[in-house]
């Protein structure tokens, strides 16, 4: 057991690796980790009968095992790619993400030490066969920009021996690990939002054309439009798919279509102008006959300056717009923008062997100059 007198950030360290994998690697801890939480049901179904008051067998069912993972967006290998490392050589598209597994194992050492390098674990707490549940990132104006993951699976162990984390994985916490720097920007903040590469909706005011760089004014070198926060998220929505013979569930596959939401929240600065029409806007499409709509298509892309790419494809559609702010009691008004596709999601990453290395212009049509 643990000599401990408590758990703090310095003595905890998260490793994930493709589901059966025997053994961890210093590539396979994650960090830049702010918090991990896990929470176990154990589905308890109740079974009574005629004749008496008091229950007649409490039944257990399998357990569900939920992690919840936040990290910082560093330069490191996001938390996204790591839990589905099992895509290998094919596709890094939802899809084929949706499908894979990982382990985790959560170490927890002596907590006198400075940093966890050299040391082993004491407990360590090992899941496997999780899946993706949900994934968020978040891009504010007053803090950092974070990766929210959740994993879902139904097996949960607290090791004492036989760790499958060692000293050599903690190689990297030796009082010296730092965000990937080299012109990467560390922790990625509000200035590390790439607009001169990335591609906003034309819905919001301000943004010109439809081209890469649409929402920066490459002449003078500031964007166009103000923006004050980008939260991208998605939700797997797995069921379990049960059969006779097992208690434990035969696949958790993702429940196709999978929605996927990116809110756009900018200080406006003549209001949000965008209009609804009881019949649709007949100018919207005037060319091709295809009016009627009040909102058409958009094409989404937001890059960071650490070699993250969040490609939302051609499809996405707003889902709504929100005005509000600038009451009597001070600060300014701002517009959300609500918008949704379905299945459409490529996080990447330049720095990982996990994610596409280029970003995909090509795939959205687009050439590479600004405002076009």
């Amino acid at each position: 057991m643990s000599s401990n007198k408590r758990i703090f950030y310095a003595c905890q360290a998260v490793g994930i690796a493709n589901m059966g994998e025997s053994t961890f690697d210093t590539d396979d801890m994650v960090h830049g980790l702010q918090s991990v939480g896990m929470t176990t049901n154990f589905n308890l179904e109740q079974a009574f009968e005629l004749g008496q008051i008091e229950i007649y067998e409490n039944i257990e069912g399998t357990p569900d095992v939920e992690v919840t993972l936040e990290k910082v967006l560093d330069g490191y290998p996001l938390i996204y790619h790591l839990a589905t490392t099992g895509v290998g050589t094919g596709s890094k598209l939802l899809a084929n993400r949706s499908k894979q597994r990982c382990d985790l194992r959560l170490a927890i050492l002596d907590e006198g030490n400075n940093n966890i390098s050299l040391s082993s674990p004491e407990v360590e707490v090992y899941c496997s066969g999780l899946y993706v549940s949900s994934v968020s990132y978040s891009m504010p104006t007053d803090g950092n920009c974070t990766e929210s993951v959740i994993l879902v699976g139904n097996e949960k162990q607290w090791l004492t021996t036989g760790h499958g984390l060692d000293a050599t994985d903690f190689d990297d916490f030796n009082g010296t690990d730092s965000p990937v720097s080299s012109g990467d920007g560390g922790v990625q903040r509000r200035e590390d939002v790439m607009l001169n590469n990335s591609i906003l909706p034309v819905a919001i005011q301000g943004v010109n054309g439809n081209g890469v760089g649409n929402g920066w004014d490459s002449t003078n070198g500031i964007p166009r439009v103000h923006l004050q926060s980008i939260n991208i998220s998605t939700d797997f929505s797995r069921e379990e798919v049960l059969e006779l013979g097992r208690k434990a569930p035969y696949y958790r596959p993702a429940n196709f279509p999978i929605e996927v939401t990116c809110e756009i929240e900018a200080i406006t600065t003549s209001g949000d102008f965008i209009g609804a029409y009881e019949y649709g806007d007949p100018a919207l499409f005037s060319e091709p006959t295809t009016s009627g709509n009040n909102t058409g298509e958009e094409k989404i892309y937001i890059e960071l300056r650490a070699g993250y790419g969040f490609d939302l494809g051609i499809k996405n559609r707003l889902s709504s717009v929100s005005y509000g702010g600038g009451d009597a009691g001070g600060g300014n008004a701002t517009t959300t923008y609500s918008y949704t596709n379905f299945n459409d999601l490529d996080v990447q990453h330049s720095g990982s062997a996990h994610s596409a290395t280029t970003y995909h212009f090509t795939k959205l049509g687009l050439g590479a100059n600004a405002d076009s």
